[in-house]
């Protein structure tokens, strides 16, 4: 593989990196689909007690959409609260999220399949529901365990792929330094991305979104990852970086224009064509320093 044919595979991973994700899972769970149901195909025949086809898929169809459906919900639920609090905490509320991920997965399970049997002119019985439950629980808890682990090591890969920026200190000491007095603006940040390492100037970050416990900092067409809080990050950054949202910070340099919205907010639109929001929250500190009408 060319170093050029190289490069724009992981350019073009990186711009669609969410779209490749879902391609992953919905590929990963259509072969589990596949496999469950024809096993389940086979060995009711082997047994004696031949099943519909169509029985076998919708059990399997219909786990697999709720299952899908459930994962931007806990990977929300985790980058809105769990990654907030300590490692031995966030895998706690993890296991206790496996109860209501399994009452949504088998509630919402059983309805599309009684709704499909309906729709064959056959009825669909779940069974004795606390032994029927207890089963599915014991399955559910291994997927969203699973799932998670799959999607921790996902974005791991991705942040390896971009490359994770960092102050030039230690690392210990530049997270002593957010909880002390503010330290005078860095120049350069450092960036680490398959084992190499650069620098990159601070001012030409042209903003900076909050993504979980992680900053993406975006610079011309990259964007580089950085583990800190949006509020620690904020105190670090020069005078010409603003906060316009909870989870935004813009250079002011590479605003174009600022168009009100009827809902309130303001549209900060970047010279790339990069559209931002201005919430309410943060327009007053930002007209101080605009002058905005």
């Amino acid at each position: 593989m060319s170093d050029n044919f190289q490069k724009t595979f992981v350019q073009n991973f990186l711009k669609y990196q969410k779209f490749w994700g879902a391609v992953l899972l919905v590929g990963w769970f259509s072969i589990n689909m596949v496999v469950l149901a024809t096993t389940i195909l086979m060995e009711r025949s082997r047994d004696g007690k031949p099943l519909a086809a169509w029985e076998a898929f919708c059990w399997e169809i219909s786990s697999i959409v709720l299952v899908l459906l459930l994962i931007p919900v806990g990977i929300w639920v985790n980058d809105r609260w769990f990654v907030k609090v300590s490692f031995k905490a966030r895998l706690l509320l993890h296991i206790l999220a496996t109860l209501p991920f399994s009452i949504v997965h088998v509630a919402g399970m059983v309805a599309i399949r009684q709704f499909w049997y309906s729709f064959m002119g056959s009825q669909y019985r779940f069974g004795e529901l606390p032994l029927e439950f207890f089963y599915e629980y014991r399955k559910d808890a291994q997927a969203y365990l699973t799932i998670s682990l799959v999607v921790f090591g996902y974005r791991l890969i991705v942040r390896r792929l971009q490359g994770e920026a960092s102050y030039l200190a230690e690392s210990d000491e530049a997270e002593s330094q957010f909880d002390g007095e503010p330290q005078s603006p860095p120049e350069h940040l450092l960036i680490k991305k398959l084992g190499r390492e650069f620098l990159i100037q601070t001012s030409d970050i042209k903003w900076i979104e909050a993504s979980g416990n992680y900053a993406n900092l975006h610079i011309k067409t990259h964007v580089y990852p950085m583990r800190v809080t949006m509020e620690k990050l904020e105190k670090r950054l020069p005078d010409n970086f603003l906060r316009i949202h909870r989870s935004t910070i813009v250079n002011m340099k590479h605003i174009k224009e600022v168009e009100a919205l009827d809902s309130g907010d303001h549209q900060v639109r970047l010279l790339g064509g990069i559209d931002l929001v201005l919430s309410r929250r943060y327009r007053e500190s930002f007209k101080n320093l605009l002058s905005l009408a």
